[in-house]
């Protein structure tokens, strides 16, 4: 199975059914089933601050029913198979697909003009994650 390593805390977004979208920066051609998998290391304290502002952190913590005790990556499992989903669509982000995103989706994901919007549909919550090495890009998950 195709898997993509999501660094901590939008792999659990995106395993929760929290986030629909996984943004890139560069496209792909494939569709089918694919394991949403969690980095191992934890998001840099400075880039964290920088992407993951309070508006994000306000749509986790509400959507997981967590109020105030949201405490970054830490509380995700980290270097982990978390969910399996179907990979639909890749869309180019243009004005008018930012357009059509709710709000809590636009604070969850990079949508800089040019990027790649990664559509999942179908996510399945794994009973347990699974340990694995993750990689960069798509990858091959031996399940």
């Amino acid at each position: 199975m195709k898997a993509i390593t999501v660094w901590q805390p939008w792999a659990g977004a995106l395993a929760a059914g929290i986030k629909e979208n996984e943004t890139r920066s560069w496209p792909t051609k494939y569709r089918g089933p694919i394991a949403i998998h969690s980095s191992m290391k934890a998001i840099q304290h400075t880039w964290s601050d920088l992407y993951m502002n309070d508006a994000a952190r306000e749509v986790i913590s509400r959507r997981l029913e967590l109020p105030g005790i949201f405490d970054g990556p830490a509380t995700f499992p980290m270097g982990c198979i978390l969910a399996t989903a179907e990979l639909v669509d890749c869309i180019k982000i243009t004005s008018e697909y930012i357009a059509t995103l709710t709000p809590d989706e636009l604070v969850l994901g990079d949508y800089t003009l040019g990027r790649y919007a990664w559509k999942l549909e179908n996510v399945k919550l794994l009973p347990e994650p699974i340990p694995a090495k993750g990689r960069q890009g798509l990858w091959n998950w031996e399940n």
